[in-house]
């Protein structure tokens, strides 16, 4: 009988993409499946997890405070925004607002606001002593040029499975900022790869993430008896930005996870 990982495995292999994908019991922290969990792949809006944690880590220690006001200035302006257009506002919000969009909706706007807010240096630092060794900021969202020229953000499913775990057991930020952190990776409105094909009114706190080839999810599926981390990342693929191939990629792997998990088989 094949397990788990080899099910999943036929299924990547039989896509023309390269994937990797992480899945984690926390309430052991034992794998549940691991494919190339370590890859460094481009992160994309993945990255916005890491954002936000080092945001927090600043308001815990006094550094910020979520009530401040972050101005957008004029390069952090991307035309792809749905909060902060013309007709309605583009001077800003709290930092807090700011947090929030980036997550819920994946504004880029907010997102270089936040980056610029934050700093390059300021958020790798955060990265290493969390201990991701394939995350990295290097550019802003939508910067094209800067891919052009060699720069690029980076992580890998094994580096958000680290995040959300500390987060998830309380080993990061305070009770009240892992609350925040936590309520607005749950009510993330893009669903449609992770939880695609799940009929289930489950809670899952996570962040997508997708360019031209490339489509990513990773959080944590808040089951009662077995919560669990699954993180899949797709690249190299046949998905313009906004073609459902690769999220249906994802929607497969992470139904054949949650079937699994639910059914006592791993």
């Amino acid at each position: 009988m094949e397990t788990l990982t080899q099910r999943l495995e036929a299924v990547m292999d039989a896509f023309p993409a390269k994937t990797a994908l992480y899945c984690v019991d926390l309430t052991n922290g034992r794998p549940i499946a691991a494919i190339r969990e370590d890859s460094q792949v481009v992160s994309a809006s993945t990255i916005k997890v890491a954002l936000l944690c080092c945001a927090l880590q600043d308001v815990m220690e006094g550094k910020l405070s979520l009530q401040q006001f972050v101005p957008i200035c004029h390069g952090d302006y991307c035309d792809d925004t749905e909060v902060f257009e013309p007709t309605y506002r583009q001077d800003g919000a709290s930092l807090w607002e700011m947090l929030y969009w980036m997550i819920v909706s994946s504004d880029n706007t907010a997102t270089n606001s936040v980056i610029s807010l934050l700093g390059y240096d300021h958020v790798n630092d955060y990265c290493r002593k969390m201990g991701l060794c394939q995350t990295s900021l290097q550019r802003k969202m939508l910067d094209f040029q800067a891919i052009w020229e060699g720069r690029n953000n980076y992580t890998s499913a094994a580096d958000l499975y680290r995040l959300f775990s500390m987060l998830y057991h309380g080993e990061i930020l305070t009770q009240p900022l892992r609350e925040v952190a936590l309520d607005f990776l749950s009510r993330c409105r893009h669903t449609d790869a992770l939880q695609r094909y799940i009929p289930d009114p489950v809670v899952v706190a996570h962040k997508p993430g997708g360019l031209d080839h490339l489509n990513h999810d990773a959080g944590i599926f808040l089951l009662e008896d077995r919560p669990f981390y699954l993180g899949i990342f797709t690249w190299d693929g046949p998905a313009l930005d906004g073609e459902p191939q690769q999220n249906r990629l994802i929607g497969k792997l992470s139904r054949m996870v949650y079937d699994a998990v639910k059914g006592g088989e791993v």
